[in-house]
Order: C-alpha cells, then structure tokens, then sequence
C-alpha cells in the first residue's frame, strides 16, 4: 500500500494552502487531499459574499476570541497581514486595499479557489473527493491510517507519515460545513471546548420585531454578559423579523453566542441615535410639540427614524400613532426618548449554523504546540483553521488564520524532511 508523505484532510481555505505550501516547497513530496464534498472550497469561494475578503491590515489580537486567550495573543504577535498579500503574490494572484480590507483584484473568490486548486494539481497533488473521513489511527512505526467512506459506504483506507486535519467547523453546512473534524479529534481523546456558531445574527423573542423588518440604522450597540462585562460596537444594524444582524451584530454575536453555548444570559441595548444625547433628543420632541401641537406621534418619529421602525417603536411603547403629541405626557415623552437612546433586547439562544460564518469552540489551543500546529499527543498530526478554540470577526481575520495555520503546519512538515536528508 503507498504511504503517503502528507494526507490532507479537507480542501478549503486551510487544506489547500497547506497543500499549495508543501507541494511548493519539494517536489519530491507525496501530497493526498481528501475532501467530503464534489468540489474544493466552497466557503473559500463565498467569502465576502464572493469578493473574498482574505485579510485585513489591522491585525491584532482583539480580532480573535479564544479561550486560551494567551497562546493565541502569542501567534497573533508573531504574523501579520503581509504575509497573506506575500503567500497569494507569490502564488500570481494579486490583492487591493480598500479601508484596510484586502481582496484578490478578480473580486472573485470562485478564481481563487480554482486557481489554488490548479497549482496544487500541477505540482502532483492527488485530489480525492467525496471521501469522508471516518477514522484516525497510528501505527506502531508512526504512520497514520485514514478511514474513509464514499457516498456509496464503501470504505477505504489511506496511509501517511503525515496528517493535517483541516475538515472546518460547523458553519454553514449548505457550503460543506460539519462535524467530520470534531468527531475525528473526539475519537482521538483530544480535549475540545463547546463549540457555537459566530458571526451570525442574533435572535430575539419579539413578536413586534417584524414590523421592522429590512430597516438599516447606524447605532451604537451594546452587548451585557451575565457576568457584568459589557462590549461595545458601532455601525449599521439589520432589522430582520425575528433577529438582528449587520457586521456590528455578527461581531458581537461571537461573544454572546460563546456564553450562551455555557449557559449565561446576556442583555443587548441599542442606541439608535448616536449622535444625539438623551437630552437633547429630548428637547427635541419637547420643542416639536411646542411648534407642532397637532403633530401625530407616527409623524413625530418619522422626522428622524424610517416609518417601519417608527410604527415598531409605537406598537412597543404602546402608543397611539395617530395622536396628537400635544397630548403626550411628561413621563411619555421621557419613555420615548428612552427607548431610543437605550433600546433593550433579550437574545436567545439559537444554535442556527446555517446563517452562521464560522464555528466559535473547538480543539483546546493547549492540544498543539501554536508555533508549528502540531498535535502534542500525536506526533506528525497537525489541526489547522476552523477546527481549533479560534475565530474572529468580520474582516478576513477568519481566511487569514485558517491560510496562515495551514502554510505553518506544511513549512513544519517540510522543513523535518530536510533536516532527515541533512
């Protein structure tokens, strides 16, 4: 049976950059990529909503959650952003900037992918796909079997020196996500921390939410664990029917979403006019009436607040929209001003990975040596991207850390081979 050099578990943005590294790095390497799905990086070609945002300039440790917070600070401080522009430059595919986001000039994440395929295959890369791998066992002389099944159940078995694990996360299942990893890593006796979907809207139990749905507002957003920590974003909020979403939600929803996967209670307040104070905005509504006594509430906000919102606003206040704001009280007048300046929200726990971007949790930061990504149980195994305790916000800082983990675990792999043939 051919023992393979490197068997890479899952060809998406991880498994085909570790592929492209290595095969780039000696030709005399055996590569095998074994993928579940008919075609290679599927996520890969959606990102960005197909523009593929693959990094970002500003690239700290802030970006990332973790819950071994100090290793990853390690990595974070040992890599940049360049190295992503240098690794696809390299390759022939060039980025541009825009407000410190990098994309391919294609804007086309499908070329990206099909271009990183089609290098690793003139290089001699074997591609396999439909195999799922089933199964991880080593060997007395250190080589590693791989199970796997094809869509018809048959099974077979592959053998290498060599494994990187980069099967991906949870996420997006109708773009390949799965379980394939964790079950994997479980079987091996691996600690893994609870895993969640981030970048993700975050959903609410308010029936009076639809009536806002499709309004955009720029707001201040804050998210109040249980514990009494508090952090904050601003920018642009979705109204959905029974959720919010918009890359201020989505990066929040990493820290809600990681304390309701442990059971903790959160608490989200919206300011929705952010460059008004409550005191203002206050004198505001209280001069409108003055001018405007016939006024109706419904006219009163839609003089700063799109109507659907407006009519939400009304219906959860229990307004009448109709009635003139000369007859609204003191204390109405306050409450309106209130809920506006503090819009309060109870999200709930949903564990919804179809519209999630990238799986939080995952393989324990302490289970591999961060410097190279190796397994410290199980030399020669190596666990990259989505799969490990790491993920970011929106921003690229996701492609960035699965490229980098997966150009890291092949450099590794490599570079022991050249120092046995010295």
């Amino acid at each position: 049976m051919v023992v393979f050099d490197i068997i890479i578990i899952g060809a998406g943005a991880s498994g085909l950059a570790a592929a492209y590294k290595a095969a780039d790095s000696s030709e005399k390497l055996n590569i095998l990529v074994l993928e579940k799905e008919k075609i290679p990086g599927r996520k890969l070609s959606a990102a960005g909503n197909g523009k593929c945002n693959l990094t970002n300039r500003q690239f700290h440790v802030a970006c990332y959650h973790s819950k071994s917070r100090n290793i990853l600070s390690d990595w974070v401080n040992r890599h940049s952003h360049q190295e992503m522009v240098s690794f696809f430059e390299q390759m022939g595919i060039l980025l541009y900037e825009t407000d410190g986001y990098f994309y391919p000039k294609s804007n086309q994440g499908k070329q990206v992918t099909a271009l990183l395929c089609e290098k690793c295959k003139q290089m001699g890369v074997q591609f396999l796909f439909e195999k799922k791998a089933m199964k991880l066992h080593w060997q007395k002389n250190h080589i590693c079997e791989v199970t796997v099944s094809d869509k018809e159940d048959i099974v077979a078995t592959y053998r290498a020196k060599n494994v990187i694990l980069a099967a991906g996360g949870l996420a997006a299942p109708r773009l390949g996500g799965g379980d394939v990893g964790y079950q994997l890593l479980s079987g091996l006796g691996l600690r893994l921390q609870p895993v969640y979907p981030a970048l993700s809207p975050v959903y609410m139990e308010d029936s009076l939410l639809k009536l806002a749905k499709g309004v955009r507002l720029d707001a201040s957003v804050t998210l109040k664990n249980a514990d009494g920590t508090s952090i904050r974003e601003k920018g642009q909020v979705q109204f959905n029917e029974n959720s919010l979403s918009g890359i201020v939600i989505m990066n929040l929803s990493c820290y809600l979403n990681e304390g309701t996967a442990t059971g903790q209670a959160a608490s989200l307040f919206l300011d929705v006019l952010p460059e008004i104070t409550w005191n203002d905005l206050k004198h505001y509504f209280v001069k409108q009436r003055q001018r405007f006594p016939k006024e109706t509430v419904l006219q009163l906000l839609n003089g700063v607040l799109p109507e659907p919102f407006s009519t939400y606003i009304i219906k959860r206040l229990v307004l009448n929209r109709d009635e003139e704001i000369k007859k609204l009280s003191e204390k109405q007048i306050n409450r309106l001003t209130s809920v506006l300046k503090k819009l309060t929200f109870t999200p709930v726990c949903r564990q919804d990975y179809d519209k999630a971007q990238v799986t939080g949790g995952g393989l324990d930061l302490r289970e591999i040596q961060i410097d190279t990504f190796e397994s410290v149980k199980y030399p020669g195994f190596y666990i990259t991207g989505e799969l490990l305790d790491v993920n970011g916000k929106c921003g690229g800082y996701n492609l960035t850390f699965a490229i980098l983990s997966g150009i890291k675990a092949a450099e590794t792999i490599v570079k022991k081979y050249e120092d046995v043939a010295t």
